[in-house]
């Protein structure tokens, strides 16, 4: 179960400073790690391929991190993370079916059938008002998702399927100035608007009873955490693949530096995902240059042992409690 609220290790204001200055250093680092450089190539030519890109990761991480938090305040459980919802499995399903059908629509860097998908399969869960049904009804759809995704690889051909699922795996290639933007605005306001209830998802930590007892409008909050999560995970997918790991260390990280309060945790948790994404997307590009390795990949092999030594210190601070 996810910490109760605490007070911070650092006031808040440093903490978001700090936050602000790794970003920008991870957004300049992304532009200078590489095989161009800024006195060999164009300096637009190289903020097209690496600036737009480093944009698109920030706000993809960011959009993640905050769903991963959202959800594990949900459900009281720090095992959630963004995909604990079936959301992706219908990712998935759209982006295997447009590849099979040939009609992988991308708009400024979007997939439009995975975000299709996505989108529809988090319809069901909006009906549904008891948490433990709505952790079942996320099960059973990825389930769902995952074997019609192999009822349609096998019925199709392998080569509109193999690009499809190479994609699924994590991919910022296709970023666009216009795309970058529209994640990061809607990342952003999504957190925002998410924020304003910081005070309901603090006593949610607590357990569903608990936040009902001091008055909590349980079923409107737990809908509105549904929205959210599913649009930012919809959001994240739709423009660079399914990228795991991103929410959930972060939100855990978040939780252990600065306490679990949602008004602070929340913009914090965007501005730390975005830097995560960023550098783990920055190393592969140095470690693995020139193949354009899966930013997913990175981030498991990155995420693993962070978020084991992350739970070994949170487990060996407890015991010292």
């Amino acid at each position: 179960m996810p910490p109760t609220p605490r007070p911070p290790r650092r006031s808040p204001g440093s903490a978001l400073l700090l936050l602000l200055m790794l970003s920008a250093a991870a957004l300049v680092a992304s532009l200078l790690v590489g095989e161009l450089s800024w006195a060999e190539t164009d300096p637009a030519t190289l903020w097209s391929i690496r600036g737009t890109r480093a944009l698109l990761a920030f706000g993809v991480g960011g959009a993640l991190a905050v769903a991963g938090m959202l959800l594990q305040a949900q459900f009281s459980n720090p095992l959630c993370e963004p995909y604990t919802l079936g959301v992706s499995s219908g990712a998935a399903l759209g982006a295997v079916l447009s590849g099979a059908l040939g009609v992988g629509a991308v708009i400024e860097g979007m997939a439009v059938g995975p975000l299709l998908g996505a989108l529809l399969f988090a319809i069901p869960l909006l009906a549904i008002h008891r948490v433990e049904a709505l952790l079942l009804a996320g099960v059973l759809l990825g389930l769902l998702g995952s074997s019609l995704v192999a009822l349609v690889m096998a019925l199709s051909d392998a080569r509109g399927v193999v690009q499809a699922l190479g994609w699924l795996l994590g991919d910022l290639s296709r970023a666009t100035n216009l795309g970058a933007a529209m994640v990061l605005v809607l990342g952003f306001g999504v957190m925002i608007l998410v924020r304003r209830r910081h005070a309901e998802l603090d006593t949610l930590l607590m357990g569903e009873k608990q936040a009902r007892s001091v008055g909590v409008p349980v079923e409107s909050l737990r809908r509105e955490i549904v929205v959210a999560s599913s649009l930012l995970v919809a959001l994240g997918v739709a423009f660079s693949g399914m990228i795991g790991f991103v929410g959930l260390m972060v939100p855990h990280a978040i939780r252990q530096w600065q306490g679990a309060a949602h008004r602070r945790a929340l913009p914090l948790a965007w501005l730390a995902g975005g830097i995560a994404l960023v550098v783990s997307d920055t190393v592969g590009r140095a470690v693995f240059s020139p193949r354009d390795v899966p930013i997913g990949v990175v981030t498991a092999l990155i995420g693993v042992p962070f978020y084991g030594i992350l739970r070994f210190m949170q487990a060996r601070g407890e015991r010292h409690v």
